[in-house]
Protein backbone atom coordinates (compact mmCIF):
# COMPACT_ATOMS: atom_id res chain seq x y z
CA UNK A 1 0.00 0.00 0.00
CA UNK A 2 1.19 3.39 -0.94
CA UNK A 3 2.04 6.10 1.88
CA UNK A 4 -0.32 8.90 1.47
CA UNK A 5 -0.36 12.46 2.81
CA UNK A 6 -3.18 13.46 5.12
CA UNK A 7 -4.24 17.04 6.54
CA UNK A 8 -6.08 17.29 9.71
CA UNK A 9 -8.00 20.31 10.16
CA UNK A 10 -9.01 20.80 13.43
CA UNK A 11 -8.91 23.70 15.88
CA UNK A 12 -8.92 21.98 18.92
CA UNK A 13 -5.69 20.75 20.37
CA UNK A 14 -6.85 17.59 22.53
CA UNK A 15 -8.94 16.48 20.01
CA UNK A 16 -6.71 16.70 17.10
CA UNK A 17 -4.05 14.50 18.87
CA UNK A 18 -6.65 12.25 19.47
CA UNK A 19 -7.38 11.87 15.83
CA UNK A 20 -3.34 11.78 14.80
CA UNK A 21 -3.01 9.06 17.61
CA UNK A 22 -6.14 6.92 15.97
CA UNK A 23 -4.20 7.45 12.65
CA UNK A 24 -0.59 6.29 13.42
CA UNK A 25 -1.24 2.51 12.47
CA UNK A 26 -1.89 3.47 8.76
CA UNK A 27 1.11 4.63 6.49
CA UNK A 28 0.34 7.76 6.24
CA UNK A 29 1.86 10.83 6.98
CA UNK A 30 -1.00 13.71 9.48
CA UNK A 31 -0.50 17.65 9.21
CA UNK A 32 -2.37 19.56 11.11
CA UNK A 33 -4.05 22.62 10.42
CA UNK A 34 -5.70 24.83 13.18
CA UNK A 35 -8.12 26.83 11.40
CA UNK A 36 -9.49 27.61 8.41
CA UNK A 37 -6.97 29.55 6.86
CA UNK A 38 -4.16 27.66 7.95
CA UNK A 39 -5.51 24.72 6.35
CA UNK A 40 -5.68 26.83 2.55
CA UNK A 41 -2.32 27.49 3.32
CA UNK A 42 -1.26 23.37 3.64
CA UNK A 43 -2.60 22.84 0.79
CA UNK A 44 -0.63 25.24 -0.88
CA UNK A 45 2.59 24.07 0.06
CA UNK A 46 1.60 20.34 -0.05
CA UNK A 47 -0.71 18.44 -1.86
CA UNK A 48 -2.97 16.30 0.85
CA UNK A 49 -4.63 12.92 -0.58
CA UNK A 50 -7.24 13.49 1.91
CA UNK A 51 -8.54 16.30 3.77
CA UNK A 52 -10.41 15.35 7.63
CA UNK A 53 -12.08 18.95 7.92
CA UNK A 54 -13.67 20.16 10.88
CA UNK A 55 -17.18 22.11 10.12
CA UNK A 56 -16.47 24.42 12.98
CA UNK A 57 -12.96 26.42 13.05
CA UNK A 58 -12.15 29.63 13.98
CA UNK A 59 -11.32 32.42 11.13
CA UNK A 60 -13.09 29.99 8.22
CA UNK A 61 -15.53 27.11 8.64
CA UNK A 62 -14.91 23.93 6.97
CA UNK A 63 -18.02 24.67 4.53
CA UNK A 64 -16.26 28.12 3.43
CA UNK A 65 -12.82 26.01 3.37
CA UNK A 66 -14.17 22.98 1.19
CA UNK A 67 -16.22 25.77 -0.98
CA UNK A 68 -12.59 27.44 -1.73
CA UNK A 69 -10.82 23.77 -2.69
CA UNK A 70 -14.08 22.63 -4.71
CA UNK A 71 -13.87 25.99 -6.26
CA UNK A 72 -10.29 25.59 -7.67
CA UNK A 73 -9.31 23.13 -10.98
CA UNK A 74 -6.56 22.55 -9.25
CA UNK A 75 -7.37 21.45 -5.89
CA UNK A 76 -11.70 20.28 -6.83
CA UNK A 77 -10.53 16.69 -6.73
CA UNK A 78 -8.89 16.04 -3.39
CA UNK A 79 -11.15 13.92 -1.27
CA UNK A 80 -13.02 15.73 1.70
CA UNK A 81 -14.17 13.98 5.45
CA UNK A 82 -16.19 16.60 7.28
CA UNK A 83 -16.16 16.09 10.92
CA UNK A 84 -18.67 17.99 13.07
CA UNK A 85 -20.28 17.40 16.55
CA UNK A 86 -23.94 17.47 14.79
CA UNK A 87 -25.29 15.26 12.91
CA UNK A 88 -27.96 17.42 11.24
CA UNK A 89 -29.74 16.11 7.87
CA UNK A 90 -28.97 19.79 6.62
CA UNK A 91 -24.95 20.31 7.58
CA UNK A 92 -25.06 16.22 5.92
CA UNK A 93 -26.67 18.03 2.43
CA UNK A 94 -24.52 21.03 2.51
CA UNK A 95 -21.74 18.88 2.91
CA UNK A 96 -22.31 16.62 0.62
CA UNK A 97 -23.85 19.79 -2.39
CA UNK A 98 -19.88 20.81 -1.78
CA UNK A 99 -18.28 17.56 -2.93
CA UNK A 100 -17.72 15.62 0.52
CA UNK A 101 -16.55 12.06 0.37
CA UNK A 102 -18.18 11.16 4.07
CA UNK A 103 -18.72 13.12 7.40
CA UNK A 104 -18.38 11.74 10.44
CA UNK A 105 -20.03 12.63 14.16
CA UNK A 106 -17.73 13.42 17.01
CA UNK A 107 -16.65 11.54 19.00
CA UNK A 108 -15.85 9.55 16.61
CA UNK A 109 -14.45 5.69 17.44
CA UNK A 110 -11.55 4.85 16.50
CA UNK A 111 -12.33 1.60 14.25
CA UNK A 112 -14.69 3.37 12.80
CA UNK A 113 -12.77 6.36 11.58
CA UNK A 114 -9.65 4.20 10.61
CA UNK A 115 -12.39 2.20 8.32
CA UNK A 116 -13.56 5.95 6.38
CA UNK A 117 -10.08 6.96 6.19
CA UNK A 118 -9.01 3.74 4.59
CA UNK A 119 -11.89 3.03 1.92
CA UNK A 120 -11.68 6.76 0.80
CA UNK A 121 -8.16 7.14 0.06
CA UNK A 122 -8.08 3.32 -1.87
CA UNK A 123 -11.00 4.65 -3.55
CA UNK A 124 -8.60 7.68 -4.63
CA UNK A 125 -5.81 5.70 -5.05
CA UNK A 126 -6.19 5.11 -8.61
CA UNK A 127 -8.22 8.27 -10.16
CA UNK A 128 -6.91 11.34 -8.10
CA UNK A 129 -6.95 13.51 -10.78
CA UNK A 130 -10.71 12.51 -11.76
CA UNK A 131 -13.00 15.86 -11.99
CA UNK A 132 -16.36 15.54 -10.89
CA UNK A 133 -18.72 15.95 -13.89
CA UNK A 134 -19.99 19.89 -14.31
CA UNK A 135 -23.58 18.66 -14.73
CA UNK A 136 -23.68 17.36 -11.04
CA UNK A 137 -25.68 19.05 -8.37
CA UNK A 138 -25.14 16.85 -5.35
CA UNK A 139 -23.16 13.55 -4.89
CA UNK A 140 -22.53 10.88 -1.79
CA UNK A 141 -23.11 7.86 -0.32
CA UNK A 142 -26.23 6.24 0.88
CA UNK A 143 -25.09 5.01 4.53
CA UNK A 144 -24.53 8.56 4.80
CA UNK A 145 -27.82 10.01 3.65
CA UNK A 146 -30.31 7.79 2.79
CA UNK A 147 -33.32 7.67 -0.33
CA UNK A 148 -35.60 9.19 2.18
CA UNK A 149 -33.72 12.06 3.74
CA UNK A 150 -32.45 13.02 0.05
CA UNK A 151 -36.07 12.83 -0.80
CA UNK A 152 -37.67 15.45 1.36
CA UNK A 153 -34.50 17.64 1.15
CA UNK A 154 -34.47 18.15 -2.76
CA UNK A 155 -38.44 18.64 -2.30
CA UNK A 156 -38.16 21.20 0.07
CA UNK A 157 -35.39 23.02 -2.33
CA UNK A 158 -37.75 22.10 -5.83
CA UNK A 159 -35.23 20.49 -7.34
CA UNK A 160 -35.14 19.52 -11.04
CA UNK A 161 -32.82 17.02 -12.07
CA UNK A 162 -32.15 12.91 -12.06
CA UNK A 163 -31.23 11.21 -9.31
CA UNK A 164 -28.68 8.45 -10.27
CA UNK A 165 -27.95 5.31 -7.54
CA UNK A 166 -25.89 2.50 -7.54
CA UNK A 167 -25.64 0.04 -4.67
CA UNK A 168 -23.43 -2.59 -5.60
CA UNK A 169 -24.49 -3.83 -9.03
CA UNK A 170 -27.89 -2.85 -8.81
CA UNK A 171 -28.54 1.00 -10.84
CA UNK A 172 -31.71 2.96 -10.73
CA UNK A 173 -32.95 6.23 -11.64
CA UNK A 174 -35.26 8.68 -10.29
CA UNK A 175 -36.61 11.97 -11.83
CA UNK A 176 -37.22 15.22 -9.95
CA UNK A 177 -39.31 17.93 -11.14
CA UNK A 178 -39.45 21.17 -9.15
CA UNK A 179 -38.72 18.80 -6.43
CA UNK A 180 -41.75 15.90 -7.03
CA UNK A 181 -40.63 12.45 -7.88
CA UNK A 182 -42.00 12.00 -11.40
CA UNK A 183 -40.53 9.18 -12.99
CA UNK A 184 -38.23 5.93 -11.53
CA UNK A 185 -36.96 3.25 -13.11
CA UNK A 186 -34.44 -0.03 -11.43
CA UNK A 187 -33.77 -2.68 -13.47
CA UNK A 188 -37.29 -4.57 -14.59
CA UNK A 189 -38.80 -1.99 -12.72
CA UNK A 190 -40.22 0.93 -12.93
CA UNK A 191 -42.83 3.31 -11.48
CA UNK A 192 -43.34 3.20 -7.36
CA UNK A 193 -41.99 -0.77 -7.66
CA UNK A 194 -38.72 1.07 -8.07
CA UNK A 195 -39.11 3.46 -5.42
CA UNK A 196 -39.49 1.14 -3.28
CA UNK A 197 -36.88 -1.53 -4.33
CA UNK A 198 -34.08 1.68 -3.86
CA UNK A 199 -35.61 2.55 -0.36
CA UNK A 200 -33.96 -0.68 1.32
CA UNK A 201 -30.52 0.35 0.03
CA UNK A 202 -28.69 1.15 2.12
CA UNK A 203 -25.37 1.27 0.95
CA UNK A 204 -23.79 2.70 -2.40
CA UNK A 205 -23.37 6.09 -4.17
CA UNK A 206 -25.78 8.60 -5.56
CA UNK A 207 -25.29 11.47 -7.53
CA UNK A 208 -28.33 14.51 -8.76
CA UNK A 209 -27.65 15.60 -12.24
CA UNK A 210 -29.63 19.02 -13.57
CA UNK A 211 -31.49 17.43 -16.40
CA UNK A 212 -35.07 17.51 -17.75
CA UNK A 213 -37.86 15.63 -19.52
CA UNK A 214 -39.75 13.24 -18.62
CA UNK A 215 -39.55 9.13 -18.76
CA UNK A 216 -41.82 6.54 -20.14
CA UNK A 217 -45.63 6.47 -18.91
CA UNK A 218 -44.90 2.92 -17.37
CA UNK A 219 -42.49 4.57 -15.32
CA UNK A 220 -44.90 7.62 -14.10
CA UNK A 221 -45.69 8.43 -10.57
CA UNK A 222 -48.47 10.29 -9.43
CA UNK A 223 -47.90 9.69 -5.43
CA UNK A 224 -47.00 12.34 -3.88
CA UNK A 225 -43.74 11.94 -1.98
CA UNK A 226 -44.71 11.78 1.55
CA UNK A 227 -47.33 9.06 0.60
CA UNK A 228 -44.58 7.08 -1.52
CA UNK A 229 -42.26 7.49 1.70
CA UNK A 230 -44.79 5.75 3.77
CA UNK A 231 -46.09 3.44 1.76
CA UNK A 232 -42.53 2.67 1.29
CA UNK A 233 -41.35 2.23 4.71
CA UNK A 234 -44.52 0.42 5.41
CA UNK A 235 -43.48 -2.45 2.78
CA UNK A 236 -40.11 -2.20 4.76
CA UNK A 237 -41.25 -3.18 8.01
CA UNK A 238 -43.34 -5.85 6.53
CA UNK A 239 -40.70 -7.88 4.82
CA UNK A 240 -38.84 -9.24 7.63
CA UNK A 241 -42.27 -11.22 8.02
CA UNK A 242 -43.16 -12.15 4.65
CA UNK A 243 -39.52 -13.53 4.56
CA UNK A 244 -39.83 -15.77 7.50
CA UNK A 245 -43.31 -17.03 6.12
CA UNK A 246 -41.58 -17.69 2.94
CA UNK A 247 -38.59 -19.21 4.41
CA UNK A 248 -35.05 -20.55 3.05
CA UNK A 249 -35.88 -23.04 0.41
CA UNK A 250 -32.80 -25.21 -0.57
CA UNK A 251 -32.68 -24.81 -4.32
CA UNK A 252 -34.91 -23.01 -7.01
CA UNK A 253 -38.61 -21.48 -6.48
CA UNK A 254 -41.02 -23.90 -8.25
CA UNK A 255 -44.76 -23.77 -8.84
CA UNK A 256 -46.71 -27.12 -9.13
CA UNK A 257 -47.30 -27.24 -12.59
CA UNK A 258 -50.88 -27.82 -12.89
CA UNK A 259 -51.14 -24.75 -10.78
CA UNK A 260 -48.42 -22.85 -13.04
CA UNK A 261 -49.22 -23.91 -16.29
CA UNK A 262 -53.96 -23.22 -15.17
CA UNK A 263 -52.22 -19.48 -13.88
CA UNK A 264 -50.44 -19.26 -17.60
CA UNK A 265 -53.60 -20.14 -19.45
CA UNK A 266 -55.56 -17.20 -17.99
CA UNK A 267 -54.98 -13.08 -18.54
CA UNK A 268 -52.99 -11.75 -15.57
CA UNK A 269 -51.11 -8.56 -14.46
CA UNK A 270 -47.86 -8.48 -15.93
CA UNK A 271 -46.43 -8.46 -13.00
CA UNK A 272 -48.15 -11.29 -11.32
CA UNK A 273 -47.86 -13.32 -14.88
CA UNK A 274 -44.20 -12.54 -14.95
CA UNK A 275 -43.77 -13.74 -11.00
CA UNK A 276 -45.48 -16.75 -11.95
CA UNK A 277 -43.46 -17.90 -15.16
CA UNK A 278 -40.17 -17.39 -12.69
CA UNK A 279 -41.53 -20.11 -10.38
CA UNK A 280 -40.46 -22.52 -13.17
CA UNK A 281 -37.75 -24.32 -10.62
CA UNK A 282 -34.92 -22.44 -12.20
CA UNK A 283 -34.39 -19.98 -10.09
CA UNK A 284 -33.45 -19.24 -6.24
CA UNK A 285 -35.39 -17.05 -4.39
CA UNK A 286 -32.96 -14.57 -4.37
CA UNK A 287 -32.80 -14.78 -8.42
CA UNK A 288 -36.38 -14.48 -8.64
CA UNK A 289 -36.53 -11.22 -6.48
CA UNK A 290 -33.86 -9.96 -8.84
CA UNK A 291 -35.56 -10.83 -12.03
CA UNK A 292 -38.79 -9.90 -11.00
CA UNK A 293 -40.29 -6.59 -12.23
CA UNK A 294 -42.39 -6.54 -8.74
CA UNK A 295 -40.79 -4.57 -5.32
CA UNK A 296 -39.39 -7.01 -2.88
CA UNK A 297 -42.63 -7.12 -0.41
CA UNK A 298 -45.20 -7.79 -3.64
CA UNK A 299 -43.16 -10.93 -4.75
CA UNK A 300 -42.93 -12.14 -1.39
CA UNK A 301 -46.31 -11.44 -0.43
CA UNK A 302 -47.48 -13.71 -3.27
CA UNK A 303 -44.67 -16.17 -2.69
CA UNK A 304 -46.26 -16.72 0.94
CA UNK A 305 -49.77 -16.80 -0.64
CA UNK A 306 -48.59 -19.40 -3.19
CA UNK A 307 -47.18 -21.44 -0.15
CA UNK A 308 -50.31 -20.65 2.32
CA UNK A 309 -52.65 -22.45 -0.73
CA UNK A 310 -50.09 -25.06 -1.24
CA UNK A 311 -49.30 -24.12 -4.80
CA UNK A 312 -45.33 -24.58 -4.47
CA UNK A 313 -43.37 -27.31 -4.38
CA UNK A 314 -41.49 -26.46 -0.76
CA UNK A 315 -42.84 -26.27 2.87
CA UNK A 316 -46.21 -27.91 4.09
CA UNK A 317 -47.25 -28.63 0.49
CA UNK A 318 -44.42 -30.83 -0.67
CA UNK A 319 -45.70 -33.26 1.13
CA UNK A 320 -49.17 -33.84 -0.26
CA UNK A 321 -49.60 -35.80 -3.57
CA UNK A 322 -51.92 -33.53 -5.09
CA UNK A 323 -54.00 -30.29 -4.64
CA UNK A 324 -56.09 -30.02 -1.63
CA UNK A 325 -58.83 -26.97 -0.65
CA UNK A 326 -61.18 -26.60 2.27
CA UNK A 327 -64.88 -26.48 0.75
CA UNK A 328 -68.72 -26.25 1.92
CA UNK A 329 -70.47 -28.85 0.05
CA UNK A 330 -72.84 -31.44 1.01
CA UNK A 331 -70.87 -34.85 1.81
CA UNK A 332 -72.73 -38.49 3.51
CA UNK A 333 -70.76 -41.14 4.36
CA UNK A 334 -71.42 -44.47 6.41
CA UNK A 335 -69.52 -47.29 8.27
CA UNK A 336 -71.09 -49.27 5.37
CA UNK A 337 -74.12 -49.40 8.08
CA UNK A 338 -75.97 -45.87 7.90
CA UNK A 339 -74.76 -42.84 5.93
CA UNK A 340 -74.23 -39.89 8.04
CA UNK A 341 -74.02 -36.15 7.19
CA UNK A 342 -71.36 -33.95 7.19
CA UNK A 343 -71.05 -30.03 5.47
CA UNK A 344 -67.20 -29.27 5.38
CA UNK A 345 -64.67 -31.56 3.99
CA UNK A 346 -61.18 -30.68 2.26
CA UNK A 347 -60.96 -32.92 -0.51
CA UNK A 348 -57.96 -33.97 -3.45
CA UNK A 349 -58.23 -36.61 -5.73
CA UNK A 350 -56.30 -38.75 -3.57
CA UNK A 351 -58.93 -38.79 -0.18
CA UNK A 352 -60.44 -36.14 2.10
CA UNK A 353 -60.26 -35.33 5.70
CA UNK A 354 -63.98 -34.69 6.74
CA UNK A 355 -64.44 -32.38 9.96
CA UNK A 356 -67.05 -34.24 11.91
CA UNK A 357 -66.99 -35.40 15.50
CA UNK A 358 -68.79 -38.91 14.48
CA UNK A 359 -65.40 -40.61 13.68
CA UNK A 360 -64.59 -44.07 12.91
CA UNK A 361 -61.27 -46.14 14.06
CA UNK A 362 -58.14 -45.90 12.10
CA UNK A 363 -58.38 -48.84 9.09
CA UNK A 364 -62.06 -49.22 9.57
CA UNK A 365 -63.24 -49.00 5.38
CA UNK A 366 -66.28 -46.47 4.62
CA UNK A 367 -68.40 -45.65 1.94
CA UNK A 368 -68.25 -41.81 1.49
CA UNK A 369 -70.80 -40.09 -1.39
CA UNK A 370 -70.51 -36.46 -1.78
CA UNK A 371 -71.39 -33.50 -4.67
CA UNK A 372 -69.42 -31.15 -6.19
CA UNK A 373 -71.14 -27.90 -7.58
CA UNK A 374 -71.15 -27.51 -11.35
CA UNK A 375 -70.30 -31.24 -11.38
CA UNK A 376 -73.01 -33.33 -13.12
CA UNK A 377 -72.65 -36.72 -11.42
CA UNK A 378 -72.58 -37.27 -7.92
CA UNK A 379 -69.18 -39.46 -6.42
CA UNK A 380 -69.64 -42.57 -4.25
CA UNK A 381 -66.47 -44.39 -3.59
CA UNK A 382 -65.12 -46.55 -0.59
CA UNK A 383 -61.98 -45.03 1.92
CA UNK A 384 -60.30 -46.34 4.95
CA UNK A 385 -59.90 -44.56 7.67
CA UNK A 386 -56.30 -43.26 8.29
CA UNK A 387 -56.65 -40.54 10.91
CA UNK A 388 -59.12 -40.03 13.68
CA UNK A 389 -60.13 -37.30 16.60
CA UNK A 390 -63.80 -36.84 17.71
CA UNK A 391 -62.14 -33.50 19.71
CA UNK A 392 -59.94 -30.49 18.61
CA UNK A 393 -56.18 -31.84 19.29
CA UNK A 394 -53.28 -30.18 21.12
CA UNK A 395 -51.78 -29.48 17.26
CA UNK A 396 -54.49 -27.37 16.24
CA UNK A 397 -56.04 -29.98 13.73
CA UNK A 398 -59.89 -30.02 13.77
CA UNK A 399 -62.10 -32.69 15.05
CA UNK A 400 -62.70 -35.20 11.98
CA UNK A 401 -61.19 -38.07 9.99
CA UNK A 402 -58.41 -38.60 7.36
CA UNK A 403 -60.05 -40.78 4.62
CA UNK A 404 -57.93 -42.66 2.03
CA UNK A 405 -60.20 -43.43 -1.10
CA UNK A 406 -59.59 -47.04 -2.38
CA UNK A 407 -61.85 -47.45 -5.49
CA UNK A 408 -61.79 -43.79 -7.23
CA UNK A 409 -61.17 -44.19 -10.85
CA UNK A 410 -58.35 -42.42 -12.53
CA UNK A 411 -61.73 -40.00 -14.20
CA UNK A 412 -63.31 -39.38 -11.60
CA UNK A 413 -59.79 -38.21 -9.98
CA UNK A 414 -59.26 -35.96 -12.71
CA UNK A 415 -62.57 -34.68 -12.30
CA UNK A 416 -62.04 -34.01 -8.14
CA UNK A 417 -58.28 -32.81 -9.79
CA UNK A 418 -59.12 -30.11 -12.14
CA UNK A 419 -62.30 -29.16 -9.79
CA UNK A 420 -60.00 -28.13 -6.87
CA UNK A 421 -56.83 -26.54 -9.14
CA UNK A 422 -60.11 -23.91 -10.65
CA UNK A 423 -61.10 -23.06 -7.15
CA UNK A 424 -57.68 -22.30 -6.21
CA UNK A 425 -56.54 -20.51 -8.93
CA UNK A 426 -59.65 -18.37 -8.79
CA UNK A 427 -58.98 -18.12 -5.03
CA UNK A 428 -55.47 -16.82 -5.95
CA UNK A 429 -56.99 -14.03 -8.79
CA UNK A 430 -59.61 -13.17 -5.98
CA UNK A 431 -57.11 -12.11 -3.64
CA UNK A 432 -54.67 -10.24 -6.11
CA UNK A 433 -57.16 -8.23 -7.08
CA UNK A 434 -58.68 -7.22 -3.29
CA UNK A 435 -55.31 -7.04 -2.58
CA UNK A 436 -54.89 -3.36 -4.97
CA UNK A 437 -57.69 -2.74 -3.94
Amino acid sequence: MASWRVLLAEDEPLMAQMMVDMLAELPIEVVVARNGRETLARVEQGRPDLILLDCMMPEMDGFEVAAVLKGNPETQDIPIIFLTARGRVEDKVRGLELGAEDYLIKPVRREEMLARVRNVLRRFETRRAAVPPQSSMMRGRLDVMGLPNIVQVLEAERRTGTLRLTSEARRGEILFLEGRVAYAMEGARQGETAIYRMLGWNKGDFELELTTGTGPATAQIARSNQSLLMEGVRRLDEIPALRQTVGSPEGPIKMFPVFRDGLLRRTLPSGFQQLVTLCDGRHTLGQLLDATALDEWGALGFLARFLKLGMLEHGVAAKRASPRLGIQVSVEFQSLKAFRPARSLDVSARGMFLRTTQVYPVGEDILVRFNLPGVAHPFKTVGRVMWSSSVDTSQGLPAGMGIQFLDLEGQEQGVVEQYVVELLLDRVLTDETEGKE
